[in-house]
């Protein structure tokens, strides 16, 4: 074992969004994007991963380095309020794969048209031979009739699948039904995510969970035939705004967090820009975009293309970029531990290294067509991005508690006082007058407390009044004390 060599550790975004250097095709579409919509970065990059798994997912598998082959579907989450161009910069990226469906379902109806032909006469020479079998007397022509049969039976035409693979509002039993006869690969996702939340697959997570894993579902039903649903892909994209997500979590009667689902989402809340937009009338250039695009076009129908998905090429990673994935999820581990970042979201912490693979592959055999090892500066970029989304998962699911707001809150409001040189306020001067947020005794408590520890204030009491001294690491001053009380009574 080589102990020379450093560890590498999961590094804790600063809330920048990552350099895409190291992809960029990805790179030059994003800022092109940007340019012409001005919507947020971290938006516009996962609905382009989004689009580079629905691409992708049929063809390639990813081995992680713990000897564990998973699919490289990816589930994802933005959060964006009306206004934010969500439906804009879906369209960039997504319009294409809408393209490619469309021409492919009209192309369908053709060979679809000539499968019902043959059928019919497929049925029709079925009913003629099946006659002559219940004609025949002795064994030996009974046999040969039987075997002609057969033999017919064996040549019947084969359904052409339904080139179908994006779905919105759907049913559990429609998509598995799509993935079982139709295209074993799919995209489920709308800009509107208040039509997903409220759909009725929406009501099974366990199945998108399953799905996610690249497991089996297994499809029981009374009246109409059981199927098992193997060795399907499905990327997921939600696009929705906080009312609707918080309306689909009162509603749920899944334990969300607890089954893991939003535990597998690749998550971005974005700070707004509205307001800071301007338009120019400049006619941006949409090479990049285009040249993104085509890609996708050519990987997608590679894989629409492949004849068995059970063939998926599997990807694997370069012994350097090995060394950091295991550094990296040793490190995330460690971080799980009493005290650190993820003790309160295990859950969430425990896919993120699963979650940097995928996205690692992703990345790699979209910027890189036929090289199927993944290079370090591929993982480098997918662990940037995944701290930086795992940053919005814990602001959205993992909030700190409201002491910690409340002490945030206090803390902001008492700084004019500061930078103005007042020492002394009274307690209740606070609590009459300071944010609404801990207008209430216990509220002020649990902040003052929490601020004390970290800064130099302390309570003191004058008589039986409660005084904040908010440099209690300076010498007492009674002159400043007269002063500050007259002041804030």
């Amino acid at each position: 074992m080589n102990f020379s060599r450093y560890p590498y550790y999961f590094p804790i975004s600063d809330g920048n969004f990552p350099n895409l250097c190291a992809a960029p095709l990805m790179r030059d579409a994003l800022f092109e994007t940007f340019e012409s919509v001005q919507a947020p970065e971290s938006m516009i990059v996962l609905v382009q991963l989004s689009t580079i798994s629905t691409a992708l997912q049929g063809a390639i598998n990813v081995s992680l380095p713990i000897n564990k082959i998973c699919p490289v579907s990816i589930l994802a989450i933005t959060i964006a309020e009306s206004g934010e161009r969500k439906s804009t910069v879906e369209s960039h990226y997504m319009g294409v794969l809408k393209a490619i469906q469309k021409k492919l379902l009209v192309e369908h109806r053709s060979t679809f048209n000539k499968y019902k032909f043959l059928k019919e006469i497929h049925d029709e020479e079925t009913v003629r031979l099946k006659r002559r079998l219940s004609k025949e007397k002795d064994d030996e022509s009974y046999e040969l009739a039987l075997n002609e049969l057969q033999a017919h039976h064996d040549a019947e035409p084969i359904k052409p699948r339904i080139p179908k693979f994006l779905y919105e509002d759907v049913t559990k039993e429609a998509l598995l039904v799509g993935l079982s006869e139709n295209l074993p690969n799919a995209f489920l996702g709308s800009d509107e995510g208040g039509i997903l939340f409220k759909s009725y697959i929406m009501l099974s997570t366990a199945i998108i969970n399953s799905l996610w894993g690249g497991g089996d579902v297994d499809i029981g039903r009374k009246t109409l035939e059981s199927f098992v649903v193997s060795d399907a892909r499905l990327t997921m994209h939600i696009m929705t705004q906080w009312s609707a997500l918080q309306d689909f979590l009162g509603r749920s009667k899944d334990d969300l967090r607890g089954n893991g689902f939003f535990a597998r989402a690749i998550v971005t809340n974005p700070i707004s820009l509205c307001g800071y937009r301007q338009v120019s009338g400049y006619e941006y250039s949409k090479k990049a975009t285009e040249k993104f695009n085509d890609r996708i076009k050519q990987l997608l129908l590679n894989a629409i293309a492949m004849e068995d998905y059970r063939n998926r090429i599997t990807v694997t990673f370069s012994n350097e970029a090995k060394n950091v994935w295991l550094d990296i999820a040793n490190d995330i581990e460690i971080k799980m531990g009493p005290g650190g970042m993820y003790e309160c979201a295990k859950d969430h912490a425990s896919k993120v290294p699963e979650n940097i693979a995928r996205v690692a592959a992703l990345i790699h055999c979209f910027e890189h067509p036929g090289d199927f090892e993944i290079s370090v500066e591929s993982l480098w970029l997918a662990v940037e991005l995944l701290s930086y989304f795992s940053r919005d998962f814990m602001r959205v699911f993992c909030p700190p508690p409201k002491y910690v707001l409340d002490a945030c809150a206090l803390s902001e409001w008492l700084k004019p006082f500061i930078a103005s040189g007042i020492r002394y306020m009274r307690k209740n001067y606070i609590l009459q007058y300071g944010p609404n947020c801990i207008r209430k005794k216990a509220d002020l408590q649990a902040a003052l407390d929490y601020l004390k520890q970290s800064n130099s204030m302390a309570e003191i009491f004058i008589v039986k009044t409660r005084i904040i001294d908010l440099f209690f690491n300076q010498e007492p001053d009674n002159s400043k004390l007269a002063e500050n009380l007259a002041r804030y009574l």
